[in-house]
Parts: C-alpha cells; structure tokens; sequence
C-alpha cells in the first residue's frame, strides 16, 4: 500500500522523456495494476500548473473487504525524467477515508491515519522521486528517497484514460 503512495506516478508503456506526457494527455495512473480485471491498488490524477509543477489527488485501496480506501492529495514538480514531490506529514494528516464509498466515523478514521502515519514516520520530510522504466506491458516506478534508490519501493504502473474502466481493486 505504502508503494502506491508513489504514485504518491499512451499506448505500448514506455519511459517518457516528459512523465507527465500521459498526464497531459487526460490519463490517469493505476498502481500496482491487474490489466485483465482492471483493478489497480491506487489511482493517481494530475493536475498540472503553469509553472510546471502538479498537483495529484490519489485514490487508495488500504482494505479489500470491506473495500476501505484512503483520499490523499499532495504536490510536487518535475525533475528530469523524475516525478519527485516531498513526503508530508500534513498531506496524510489530511487525508480522508472510506469504507465501501461511505466516510469513516472520526474515531476509526484518526486510528487509521495512525497507523498510516506510523509507518510513513522514516520517510516523512525526504524528498521522493520516481522514474518510470518499460517493465513488459506495464511500468516500473523506482523510487528514491533524498535522492537514495529504495528498491522495495518500486512499483507496476499503467496510465490509462478515466472512461478505460479501471477501478480500485485487487
């Protein structure tokens, strides 16, 4: 779950010399997907600004059943052929929760974001970047943390068009 979190990131995959091409083009990227029941462990939109950062706005399954997902925005900027944006404490702080489409109760919410924050807490303020590599019909997103490979972190990626039917699921 936490990989997805990378995403906090057009046809056949392949790397881009602008990541965000796919972004630009009205995708939107599906972490960790399963092409053929169109299911994707987090979904990740881009709203890009003038001054060439983003915005993202990311849909995470935390739960298969009941199905219990976490809404998380954050921001960031192109570095290269990276996405980088920097971990937040106040992003996760943010974040709302759901099980099956309704709003958590405040209670079992702030105990999830505990956890959720626990388990962030050695990567809270480093700078995260991703480069997406061609990985077979998908992509792979290696993740470095202040500018450190992070290996476990690397995860599949699709960019795939909102009306394609990709839902959260595993």
């Amino acid at each position: 779950m936490i990989e997805a979190l990378f995403l906090l990131l057009a046809g056949a995959p392949q790397a881009a010399a602008d990541p965000l091409a796919p972004a630009r083009a009205g995708k939107v990227q599906c972490a960790n997907p399963n092409v053929e029941k169109k299911t994707c462990m987090g979904l990740t939109s881009y709203k890009l600004n003038p001054d060439g950062s983003f915005e993202t706005s990311t849909t995470l399954l935390i739960a298969p059943q009941p199905p219990i997902t976490m809404d998380v925005k954050s921001s960031g900027k192109r570095v290269g052929d990276q996405l980088c944006a920097p971990i937040r404490k106040e992003d996760f702080e943010a974040a709302t929760f759901k099980i099956d489409g309704t709003p958590l109760d405040a209670a079992t919410a702030t105990s999830i974001r505990g956890q959720i924050l626990g388990s962030l807490a050695p990567m809270i303020g480093k700078m995260g970047c991703s480069r997406e590599t061609p990985d077979g019909a998908v992509l792979k997103a290696e993740v470095t943390l202040d500018g450190v490979a992070r290996p476990e972190l690397t995860q599949r990626v699709l960019w795939v068009m909102p009306e394609d039917g990709f839902k959260l699921g595993l």
